[in-house]
Order: C-alpha cells, then sequence, then structure tokens
C-alpha cells in the first residue's frame, strides 16, 4: 500500500505523541538530573516535529486528487510480493526462536535465505553473513553490552 503522506505524517505524530506519554511513566534516576525518559521524549519531539511538517507538506504539495492510500506498483509484482512476505516470516520466526536457537545462527540462517532469494551466489552470501553476524555480535553484544540471546552458542562466545 501506498498513503498519501499526510496519513502517515498523522500516524507518526500519534505515535510521537504515545512515546512521549510513555516516556513521562518511567522513572527517574536516582541523584541524576536527567534519566532514561529523556532519550525517549526528544525523539518523540522530533518525530512529532518531522510528521506535521510531513502533514503540512502533504496537504500543500501533493495534488488534490491523490487518493488516501493505493496499492503501490511493488505490490503488484509477485517476486516483491514473496520478498515482503518471506521478509515478515523470518522477522516472526526470529522472535520466536531467538531464545532458543541464538542471534548467531539465526542471523546467519536469516540473511543467507535473504540473500539467496535476491540471487546472491551461496558462498558470497555466507561470507557477508557471517562477517555480519559476527560484527553485530561484537559491536552490540560486547562493546554496547546489549544481551543478545546466545540460544544453542551458550558458553561457547
Amino acid at each position: 500500500m501506498k498513503f498519501h503522506d499526510s496519513v502517515c505524517g498523522a500516524a507518526l505524530f500519534a505515535l510521537a505523541v504515545f512515546i512521549f506519554a510513555y516516556a513521562l511513566t518511567i522513572p527517574p534516576m536516582p541523584g541524576q538530573q536527567y534519566g532514561a525518559d529523556v532519550f525517549p521524549r526528544l525523539v518523540a519531539i522530533g518525530l512529532g516535529s518531522f510528521s506535521l511538517m510531513l502533514v503540512w507538506r502533504g496537504w500543500k504539495y501533493s495534488p488534490k486528487d491523490t487518493p488516501w492510500a493505493a496499492v503501490a506498483p511493488w505490490a503488484r509484482d509477485p517476486h516483491t510480493r514473496g520478498n515482503f512476505i518471506i521478509a515478515f516470516v523470518l522477522t516472526i520466526g526470529y522472535v520466536l526462536l531467538d531464545e532458543t536457537v541464538g542471534f548467531i545462527p539465526l542471523g546467519i540462517a536469516i540473511l543467507m535465505i535473504l540473500f539467496v532469494r535476491q540471487g546472491v551466489p551461496w558462498r558470497k552470501g555466507a561470507l557477508i553473513a557471517v562477517i555480519m553476524v559476527v560484527m553485530t555480535q561484537i559491536l552490540f553484544g560486547q562493546m554496547l553490552r546489549v544481551p543478545l540471546p546466545r540460544g544453542v552458542l551458550t558458553g561457547w562466545w
């Protein structure tokens, strides 16, 4: 689907209001002048500002006969529609299996499936998938200390 810019802007503004309101419920950090609520509120303010600009530009610059919603040209192509469905299913599969299987094996498998679907040779796809997943594990798992699920590799990395 392709939505009118004003519709997208209004939806993003509603999301910004929700994020801002939710951030107000985050308790302050003891001994700090600012807490965990500051970054989400800043993001919400930025998102809200840009979404209002999107609504305004949609009203001002879109032709008057522009539909509020239409089927995008890519959605008519069966291969592209299949890619979208596969990416959606793989994302749901990751959410369901991440604790059991782990980030590294699932990340490599998901990237390999997507690369092969796009016509990347499997050896090149495997190399890129392994490099990207290991780099992500190092960046997030070790440098930023974001606990990525280890799954079957618990105790190995």
